[in-house]
Order: structure tokens, then sequence, then C-alpha cells
């Protein structure tokens, strides 16, 4: 089932890495994008989870991560288009750990069925694994524990740093007869770890290249900079809502009145010329 959406998720990642470009190059429509190709992955986990829901024998750990994909890529899109629900911090909190839930259940899975065949092979396959686990992990913990969520990136990157040199360094290795190289062996997966990996590592290149000034922050022109500060404030858990709105939503009520007025009268001074 992986297979046939691979055409997808190789059209959704160009189109990820374009609309990054055109942000950083102060296009407004690259902002547009990402949200959308966030929206797109959303649609492919979903028809994924009604494709497995419909299998003669379902699978319970690949609806539950299905079910979590769909929630966080949602979520997601909506952040990109400053959307907003109540309690969605904790849906998406919801969301991440179900997935990290299922993440753990393969890890063990795994541990379990490989420790006999091919330690190294085992050992490497958790590696692998765990890295997606903590970069989740990492995801989940921005609202409420931002301090925390920086290490658990960088951990879920040196767990993938780690896995693809061990990898390189042993080559293939000998399992129930045939000789496969761990690259190959996590290709077979049918789930969506590859997909994880590649959007977690491409993200952390992102944020490692800004921090250090090599290329410049996505372009955002929509509202003043000072109304993303106060998202991102929000974000990472150091604001609280005070009756029940955050001070980026006051402030984006307050901007859209003040541009609804001025575009009324500039209309009305045209008119009246």
């Amino acid at each position: 089932m992986i297979n046939r959406f691979n055409a997808y998720y190789y059209l959704l990642f160009m189109l990820l890495v374009f609309g990054a470009f055109a942000s950083m190059a102060q296009n407004h429509y690259g902002i547009q994008i990402l949200g959308f190709v966030a929206l797109a992955f959303a649609a492919i986990f979903f028809i994924q989870g009604v494709l497995a829901a419909w299998a003669p024998k379902p699978d319970k750990l690949t609806l539950l991560e299905l079910a979590s994909l769909v929630m966080l890529s949602t979520i997601l899109f909506m952040r990109v288009f400053y959307l907003r629900f109540p309690f969605v911090e904790i849906l998406f909190a919801v969301a991440g750990s179900l997935l990290m839930l299922s993440y753990l259940v393969k890890m063990s899975n795994a541990w379990r069925t490989l420790r006999f065949t091919s330690r190294s092979m085992a050992v490497l396959i958790l590696l692998f694994l765990g890295s997606i686990l903590t970069y989740t992990a990492s995801l989940t913990l921005v609202p409420f524990a931002s301090f925390l969520a920086e290490p658990a990136g960088m951990l879920g990157l040196g767990l993938l740093l780690t896995f693809v040199g061990l990898s390189f360094w042993k080559g293939e290795l000998l399992l129930k007869g045939e000789r496969v190289s761990p690259f190959r062996f996590v290709l077979r997966f049918q789930d969506r770890s590859i997909v994880l990996a590649t959007l977690f590592l491409l993200f952390t290149v992102y944020m490692g290249l800004t921090r250090v000034s090599v290329i410049p922050k996505m372009y955002l022109d929509q509202y003043p900079q000072a109304y993303y500060e106060l998202v991102n404030r929000s974000e990472t858990g150091s604001e609280k809502p005070i009756d029940g709105k955050f001070r980026h939503e006051r402030f984006k009520d307050a901007y859209d009145q003040f541009v609804e007025r001025h575009v009324t009268n500039a209309n009305g001074t045209g008119n009246a010329n």
C-alpha cells in the first residue's frame, strides 16, 4: 500500500522545498504552499487510513499511526494560516503522544523479532525508530515544555545520524539466510517511518542553517512582525490565554479592524473624488 503513494510523497517533498525557498525569497505564496502541503499530507494519511480500515484484518497499530498523523498534519496546516479552535494544543499533544506510542510499540516488536536473528540489525532498527520517536517528542513538547523540545530534537538527530553512520560501517548483515543492508531493511517497512524521518531531517537542516545565518528565515508579510513574535510566545508555552484568548489573537482582531477601517476610508475618499 505504501509504494502506490511514493510518487505523491516525492511531489510533496519537492513542493515543500519549493515553498520554503519561495518564502525565504520573500514571496508571500511560499508559506501558503507549505500550508497546503501539510493539508495534502493529511489527505494522503486519511486515504491510507481508510484503506487500512477496509483490509480483511485491520492492523490497529497502523490505524493508530495514521490517525495521529492526520491530526498532526491538519493542525500544522491550521497553524500556517493561524486558524485556531479551543484546546488545539491539547489535541496536538494527544496526537503526538499516540504517534510516539505507536513507534514505541514498533521498537518493542522490532527488538523482539530481530534480537535472536541479528542483534546488530536489531540495534540499528532501534536507533532508526528511536530517532522518529524523539523527533515526535520534540514536536509535541513545543507548546508545553519548549526548553525540552530542542534537546529532544537534537537527540533525534543524533540517533538518526548514528543509524546512518553505523549502517555504512556494518554494510550488509546476514538475516535469515539473506544478506541485507539496514537501509534496504527499513525501506521494506509498511509504515510512514521513512517519510517522517525525511520530514524531520529537512526541518532540522532548515533550523540549523537559519540559526547560523547560512539561509534566511521564511518570510511572512500578512501581519507585522510583532504578531508572529506573539504567536511564537503562545506556541512555545511562554504565554497563557487571558479570558480564553492569547495576546496574538487580540492583536490580530485589532489589526484586522484597523485595516478594514483604513480600506473603508480610502474607498470612501476615492468615491467622493
